[in-house]
């Protein structure tokens, strides 16, 4: 599950290779499943996930994950009803902690799904969330101008650094149509990693289901202030960024 740290030095090509393009393009839970090689999840209390009962615009839904299963080394992120079921799939290591806060695109009302990978083993939790107003569709054009930019803090809580980073991104799932009633083609972030003094401590691989200008926070352990945190994203267009930050105390 790791290398995508090295990954976005490569080619587009080989960036492409990386991302699980069979598993985001599923349209089923099972399929997307399926190609992410799990067989077999059980459902666990140790998941944590906080989601709306309603939400009012299905474009922005502000989730809560956190497993408190030993060992956790990633957690997918799923919706039943979306155009593709996989949202994103969060890999951990090297002292961050299995939790995050993100937001994601729901088309209809629909079971946002978890699961967490833990050695050899699945789990899984669920919630129900009902959507007012699809937010997988939008509208805009695709010719507005994109620059490509970030907004990164990083700030030590005891000997944690909390992250938060916000990159402006227009995620076009590829099924919104301009002001002219024309198709706007897709256009999303694939991979992303973050780093703790230039050692990956979360990698990403997203889908069109991350909601426009990706929002995430989460935190790794074994931090001080002063240290180097790292931010670097590549898209389906071949669009790359990176923007470092430094802990500060809080």
């Amino acid at each position: 599950m790791g290398g995508l740290g090295s990954a976005l030095l490569l080619p587009l090509r080989a960036i492409a290779a990386v991302w699980n393009k069979a598993a985001f393009d599923a349209v089923k839970i099972d399929e997307a499943e399926a190609n992410l090689a799990i067989d077999r999840e059980v459902l666990s209390k140790d998941i944590l996930l906080v989601a709306p009962d309603r939400a009012e615009n299905g474009a922005i839904v502000q989730i809560e994950v956190m497993s408190r299963i030993p060992n956790t080394e990633a957690i997918a992120v799923l919706v039943e009803h979306n155009p593709t079921a996989l949202i994103g799939n969060f890999m951990f290591e090297n002292g961050a902690l299995p939790q995050l806060i993100t937001r994601i695109k729901m088309a209809e009302t629909s079971d946002i799904k978890i699961i967490v990978k833990a050695g050899s083993q699945y789990f899984t939790t669920a919630k129900k969330v009902e959507v007012l107003e699809n937010g997988c569709g939008g509208s805009s054009s695709a010719n507005e101008k994109f620059e490509p930019s970030m907004k990164l803090r990083a700030k030590l809580i005891n000997n944690m650094a909390e992250v938060k980073a916000i990159i402006i991104h227009p995620m076009h799932t590829g099924h919104g149509k301009d002001d002219l009633g024309q198709p706007i083609p897709v256009h999303f972030i694939q991979i992303a990693t973050i780093s703790l003094n230039e050692k990956p401590v979360l990698e990403m691989q997203l889908g069109t289901g991350i909601s426009k200008n990706p929002y995430l926070t989460f935190r790794v352990n074994d931090a001080k202030a002063g240290d180097k945190i790292t931010v670097t994203w590549a898209d389906n267009l071949g669009l790359t960024a990176t923007q470092t930050t430094e802990v500060v105390q809080s």
